[in-house]
């Protein structure tokens, strides 16, 4: 078409108004209170029993739990930043004393319980972070495609590590105060898990094309 003019025109004429995005912090509020009621419903397919928070090792469950949370919600909230070109994201230098801790109460679980302690109907650590993960990534991604991303397996990665937070604190509430290395290295499996399958599944919803 020889005339500019004319093809503006026309495009200017098939064109609709795009709708803003909320802001980052309004997303991750918004999607707390979808994604964490949808993977509490999720786990309601297990028989399990609720935690015994009048245990010696509780105070310490409790800060694990509140540390999960507060590292889940900081990962999903990086992981909106970083689908929006020119948005400063928490580094790991902000993550790393968060890790730290969490690491080192899970240390001090480990050295507090004995596989005798395990009942049989406990629930399964890795099967049951993994089914109430399922709803939660679907609506990562669902959000994370509103606005795209020009990085999408580490956009992916970083709402997966998110998602795996918020799983494990979903399963501190029906889990012993005390964590035996099976438990940890069930918890440690779920988490890789979750982010290789949010990046894999993700992949083609949320890059740029």
């Amino acid at each position: 078409m020889a005339d500019h003019n004319l093809l503006i025109a026309k495009l200017s004429q098939d064109a609709s108004p795009i709708r803003r995005p909320w802001a980052s912090n309004r997303r991750v509020v918004a999607w707390l209170l979808m994604a964490l009621p949808c993977g509490w419903l999720s786990s309601l397919v297990f028989q399990r029993v609720a935690t015994d928070w009048t245990q010696s090792g509780a105070i310490l469950a409790a800060f694990q739990l509140i540390l999960a949370f507060v590292m889940g919600t900081l990962a999903i909230r990086n992981a909106f930043l970083l689908s929006i070109a020119g948005r400063k994201l928490l580094g790991w230098k902000g993550f790393a004393p968060l890790i730290a801790l969490w690491l080192g109460g899970v240390v001090l679980s480990l050295g507090r319980t004995h596989i005798q302690a395990h009942h049989p109907d406990e629930v399964n650590c890795y099967l049951f972070m993994m089914a109430v993960s399922t709803p939660m990534v679907a609506i990562a991604i669902a959000y994370l495609r509103r606005t795209r991303t020009l990085y999408p397996l580490r956009t992916l990665a970083i709402a997966g590590a998110g998602v795996s937070c918020m799983a494990l604190t979903l399963l501190s509430f029906c889990h012993p105060v005390e964590v035996h290395p099976l438990d940890f290295l069930l918890h440690v499996a779920a988490g890789v898990t979750i982010v290789a399958a949010t990046m894999a599944i993700g992949w083609r919803w949320v890059r740029v094309r």
